[in-house]
């Protein structure tokens, strides 16, 4: 595996890029969900895509305990864990992993989720979900390096 990025900036070759980021990331800007379920959410997602820069950006910026983190990825059997939280986690899971018999995000985990999430909080938490997906590829084709900014990314 390198351990550079395998692409020079991709805002010199797609300048809009810079500007989608940057409205996408306001996704929670006025604080509408705790930053602490946004951080388990992008951790989740960034252990289930299997891109160590997102699960390393999560873990060294979240503001929780080791015990918590440490256990985002068995969450269901995980003592740490709030019942909203937990509605949020299998949310992301259903919605970042394929699930070849059918849909996704069931009636039933929409109630689920419905119940501890006002509309607000939950059109957030689609943006968060968004948000993160936004910068998959990039993460997983670009290979940016880990513990680096994601700004100062792009030199070979």
């Amino acid at each position: 595996m390198s351990t550079y990025p395998r692409i020079e900036n991709p805002a010199s070759h797609l300048p809009v890029v810079n500007e989608i980021a940057a409205a996408i990331n306001k996704v929670n800007a006025e604080g509408v969900l705790p930053a602490s379920l946004v951080a388990l959410v992008q951790l989740r997602v960034g252990q289930l895509v299997g891109s160590t820069y997102f699960t390393t950006r999560q873990l060294t910026a979240a503001e929780d305990t080791p015990e918590r983190l440490g256990a985002v990825a068995t969450w269901r059997t995980a003592p740490h864990f709030t019942e909203a939280e937990r509605a949020a986690l299998a949310l992301t899971e259903a919605v970042h992993t394929p699930n070849p018999t059918g849909e996704r995000v069931s009636d039933e985990l929409f109630a689920q989720v419905a119940e501890h999430f006002s509309d607000q909080e939950l059109v957030v938490l689609i943006g968060v979900l968004g948000q993160i997906g936004f910068f998959i590829p990039l993460a997983l084709i670009g290979n940016p390096k880990i513990g680096v900014p994601f700004a100062e990314q792009w030199t070979k």
